[in-house]
């Protein structure tokens, strides 16, 4: 069966071996918006194909029709909404037990609830948890706006901790939180049950959602149903913490006392686990404001911001002459640097023809030059070229959770099939920086890699 919503992420992987001259799209499946802009900066053109046995306009009609299109029961054409149906999207109507619609009420009902604990929790000393509370409905609210507009759902972060995270801590309670599973009863506090009975809502919004969008053999919204699984767990893990602090009935906890039991927990947890998130970077350019203005003759414009603070892709894009050959359509990454300077892989070069050495963003002392081109202008490096080495970039809170510092060397293990350890991996740690490990396409490709990857970092 095909898959429904291409995502992003799907086209990633789908394209790390290989990008094809056209991608072809059947009717009834659905291009998210940052797949379409994946497809567009890699000049991909998109080819809409019927798919035999699909209804026209890809609709089932037993789910719903468009207003003036025939829809189920009887074969009447729709000019005015019946009282049984209710839009699912535009002009699309379906009836309003229609397993998307469940969904969605399942879910608003679970905001509804949130909003009710909240202003519960305005009188728990916790702030964290009322925190907590804030990220859960901001979350709940975001899946809802992926699901109508059919957008892709990004991984969210917790009381300062990635989803992933979340998902390990409430698997062990017996070592974060020195204690074991809960079993809830009325004696644990208004606050322990109120979250619970958060935990059960949320639940019962994801078995709708399996329902509505994950039957089939390749579910057409994973990322929702993953989605709200991560909220199940970080919904417990406020149930352990708040039980944690109510548990000892002569302790007395300042915001200083839970921030620091907190860093603890995440602390913990890196140490002994330590996901980092692995990102494939593609070839690039950085350029000087002086080679912007002679490629381009306008500043670099903003096409998308990248996983660090400040970087973005640009919307122009350059070609790369080397004297065995052209790399097109090259993407330069904004904002303009003090020097230019060219990044490629080793397969890469090799296809350009020219020897780059492996080093770090800067070090281009004795490297090669090559050629940058625009239908514009050209600028020709006297140096500059390098495969980039691999690296990770750590906020100073990561570095210390992880024990490390600025121009460390660690080692890596990354992938799970395919697993590889990598050696001379270099720490760079800035308050800036947002935790994740870079390596190339063509060290992603031997890893196995893909959009959701990690890595473990290893120690003596």
């Amino acid at each position: 069966m095909a898959k429904k919503v291409i995502t992003e992420s799907f086209l990633r992987q789908a394209f790390l071996k290989d990008v094809p001259d056209s991608f072809r799209i059947y009717r009834g499946q659905i291009l998210t918006p940052a797949a379409k802009q994946f497809l567009k900066d890699r000049q991909v053109p998109i080819r809409c194909e019927a798919n035999p046995g699909t209804p026209p306009m890809g609709l089932n009609p037993a789910r719903g029709a468009p207003l003036g299109e025939k829809a189920s029961g009887g074969g009447r054409s729709v000019k005015q909404k019946p009282e049984h149906m209710t839009h699912l999207r535009g002009g699309q109507l379906v009836r309003k037990d229609d397993p998307r619609i469940l969904f969605r009420g399942q879910l608003d009902r679970f905001q509804a609830e949130v909003l009710l604990v909240q202003r519960e929790a305005d009188s728990w000393t916790d702030s964290l948890l009322q925190e907590g509370l804030q990220e859960i409905l901001e979350r709940a609210r975001a899946i809802m706006r992926a699901e109508v507009l059919e957008e892709a759902l990004e991984p969210g972060e917790f009381l300062h901790v990635k989803e992933q995270e979340i998902r390990a801590i409430s698997h062990d309670p017996e070592k974060f939180f020195e204690m074991g599973h809960l079993v809830p009863a009325k004696e644990m506090g208004c606050a322990v049950l109120l979250l619970n009975r958060l935990r059960t809502l949320v639940r019962a919004v994801e078995v709708t959602a399996v329902s509505a969008f994950g039957q089939e053999k390749n579910p057409a919204r994973p990322d929702i149903v993953r989605a709200l699984n991560r909220l199940s767990s970080v919904i417990y893990v406020m149930m352990l913490r708040a039980f944690k602090m109510s548990s000892d009935r002569n302790a007395k906890f300042s915001d200083g006392d839970i921030s620091t039991l907190v860093a603890k927990v995440v602390r913990s947890f890196r140490q002994a686990a330590g996901p980092i998130p692995v990102e494939l970077s593609a070839r690039h350019v950085h350029l000087s404001s002086e080679d912007v203005q002679t490629l381009f003759g306008a500043d670099l414009t903003n096409e998308r911001e990248l996983s660090q603070p400040g970087q973005y892709l640009c919307h122009q894009r350059v070609n790369l002459v080397g004297p065995k050959g052209v790399l097109k359509n090259v993407a330069v990454l904004g904002p303009a640097r003090g020097r230019t300077q060219v990044e490629v892989s080793m397969t890469d070069a090799r296809d350009l023809g020219i020897a780059a050495p492996v080093r770090q963003s800067g070090d281009c002392a004795g490297t090669p030059g090559i050629k940058i081109s625009t239908d514009r202008g050209a600028v020709t490096l006297k140096d500059g070229l390098i495969v980039p080495g691999r690296h990770i970039h750590m906020h100073t809170q990561d570095a210390l959770d992880f024990s490390v510092k600025d121009q460390d060397i660690v080692r890596v293990r990354v992938g799970q099939d395919r697993s590889i350890v990598f050696e001379n991996v270099l720490i760079r740690v800035n308050k800036n920086y947002r935790l994740a490990m870079h390596i190339d396409f063509d060290e992603g490709n031997a890893c196995g890699g893909s959009p959701d990857m990690t890595g473990q970092l290893l120690r003596e």
